[in-house]
């Protein structure tokens, strides 16, 4: 959803969970890919092949 360009409130509403724990969700993200920030961590992930 984010690769789509959803922001964290749309993706919690759609997921059912607060966007408090989608940011929690993205941060552990961000740091199992090594990005400091979410341009980074988008480029990471299409590079693993997971997006």
């Amino acid at each position: 959803m984010m690769a789509a360009g959803a922001t964290y409130t749309t993706i919690a509403r759609r997921l059912d969970l607060s966007q408090r724990a989608i940011l929690r969700h993205v941060t552990v993200l961000r740091r199992r890919l090594g990005a400091t920030n979410l341009f980074q961590a988008g480029l990471q992930a299409a590079r693993r092949g997971w997006i």
